[in-house]
């Protein structure tokens, strides 16, 4: 079974305005850095949402067997819109 694009499966996805790391508001119009994880009964779920000044753009070290993504998108009432991934455990 092929997977959704992360991208295209994470836009329009609601979440929340708290950066995870500063504790900062993100705004309406401020970009977001996204961490989300692919659940084959949920398919991509939000895991971690970052302002653009703490979000890293890199996974790092994998989750054995996760299929992950970090993902830049910009965050507008509620919702994650113009989502671009930048990086992916998996092709």
């Amino acid at each position: 079974m092929t997977r959704p694009s992360p991208a295209a499966a994470l836009n329009g996805v609601e979440t929340g305005h708290i950066c995870d790391q500063c504790n900062r508001g993100i705004r309406t119009g401020d970009k977001a850095v996204v961490y989300a994880t692919y659940y084959d009964a949920d398919g991509w779920v939000v895991r971690r949402v970052w302002c653009d000044d703490c979000g890293s753009t890199t996974i790092g070290l994998p989750t054995d067997g996760a299929d992950e993504v970090v993902v830049e998108a910009v965050y507008w009432q509620g919702r994650l819109v113009g989502v671009t991934t930048v990086d992916r455990s998996r092709p």
